[in-house]
């Protein structure tokens, strides 16, 4: 079978897809991805054949004027300013990427297609072959109504019935963007594109996969037969990283070591969040390994010896010997520090970020955190000395741990996206 991939955003909107390339592949599908033409080296490692879409859409996100609207300390008119920019430039932006969706799909004609919610054409190509795409979300809280919890981006636990409208009013406007920015092809597919038609299609007919672990997140009884929760699944990453000899006498010599990693996520002022971690963890020596990673957190030139520094490292090597995190709150990294059993606080920087807040404290794994626009000494100084001295958290996140390292569901998230008729559970 010839499946496609179709994912725009960060490094946490393409690993998801990445994750399920490799199963497919290794079940001798033929897997074919088109991501922003930033991550074509990433692919390539993992050999599959690769489409680079606009590399527009990662710069808009990850620019300057990104930061002052989901970080930064600029006036309200600057911000202002910048989401009135940002707002245009993403329209101009999607009609050159739904241009390149409709041209690859024509060219490789795939027997299934899967993609995120940041694609649009995808869907109108949906309604067009009725079972052959899979609409993809690693996050809860969007699309389907969730009664406990509002809709990404529109604040927490407001009601049954408030949380309700809040979905209805988010989708109202993705479904309308989409009939908007795709209504050339009604003529030539021969469908409706309205946006009630485009409603009526993904909640109640297009098969949706949340790639979350249902030890988190489990499907609520009254979503649709077409929705699943299918489980949180890694890619098997090969490579031939080594931890240095530095990294590795200090992961002997400390003991009780704190994880910090904003992941892919940039902020306006690195250097004084930074100053604001390593306070802290100096005034009550704490011992603690900092990934500046992406460029959120920044290496001073001298650091306190408890306090240890690296740019990039395998989760899958950290986190087992450490005893907590503290994270940007990525899907990806809520799920391996979880998997690995450790307690979590996060500093949320972007919308779906946020929900993982409200949501892991009511798992007992870790307090909840403090935005990174609201991020200092002052308040990041009880949160983690809350993180540390709060046994439960840990022991809450050592047995979690065990139902995730449990879960099996590989067969089913296959079955999913390629029957017809996707297993029920």
């Amino acid at each position: 079978m010839k499946i496609m991939l179709f994912s725009l955003g960060t490094r946490g909107d393409i690993e998801p897809f990445l994750a399920i390339a490799q199963r497919l592949h290794a079940r001798g599908d033929k897997v074919v991805c088109a991501f922003p033409v930033q991550f074509g080296e990433l692919v390539d490692q993992s050999k599959y054949a690769f489409h680079g879409l606009s590399e527009k859409f990662l710069e808009l996100i990850e620019g300057e004027k990104a930061k002052l609207v989901l970080g930064g300390r600029g006036s309200i008119f600057k911000k202002l300013g910048a989401l009135s920019w940002m707002i245009r430039t993403s329209g101009e932006m999607q009609k050159e990427v739904i241009a390149q969706q409709h041209a690859l799909i024509e060219q490789i004609q795939p027997d299934r297609v899967i993609y995120n919610q940041k694609c649009l054409y995808p869907v109108v190509w949906g309604m067009k072959n009725k079972g052959k795409t899979t609409l993809l979300s690693p996050l809860p809280c969007t699309i389907h109504p969730y009664e406990e919890h509002a809709a990404l981006g529109m604040g927490k636990d407001m009601g049954k019935l408030l949380n309700t409208f809040t979905y209805r009013f988010s989708n109202f406007f993705l479904f309308n963007t989409i009939s908007r920015s795709t209504k050339k092809f009604q003529k030539a597919f021969g469908i409706n594109l309205s946006t009630s038609a485009i409603k009526h299609h993904v909640l109640n007919g297009e098969k949706m996969i949340y790639t979350i672990s249902p030890s988190l997140f489990s499907k609520p009884a009254y979503w649709n037969e077409n929705v699943h929760v299918v489980g949180y699944h890694e890619r098997e990453a090969q490579s031939a990283w080594q931890a240095s000899p530095a990294l590795e006498s200090f992961v002997k010599t400390h003991t009780k070591i704190v994880f910090i990693t904003f992941g892919s996520m940039t902020n306006p002022e690195p250097e004084e969040v930074t100053s604001a971690i390593v306070k802290v963890l100096s005034k009550h020596k704490i011992p603690a390994i900092l990934n500046t990673a992406s460029g959120g957190l920044k290496e001073p030139e001298e650091a306190p010896e408890h306090v240890f520094f690296t740019r990039s490292l395998p989760y899958a090597w950290i986190l087992p010997k450490v005893y907590a995190t503290v994270h940007h709150g990525g899907a990806g990294t809520v799920h391996t520090s979880l998997k690995y059993g450790c307690a979590s606080l996060i500093i949320p920087h972007i919308l779906d970020q946020h929900i993982w807040n409200d949501l892991l404290p009511q798992l007992g794994v870790g307090p909840a955190g403090v935005s990174i626009k609201k991020f200092s000494e002052k308040t990041f100084e009880p949160l983690l000395l809350k993180l540390l001295s709060t046994s439960a958290y840990k022991e809450n996140a050592l047995r979690l741990s065990e139902k995730l390292k449990a879960e099996d569901l590989e067969d089913y998230l296959l079955s999913t996206i390629t029957e017809d008729q996707a297993i029920v559970r």
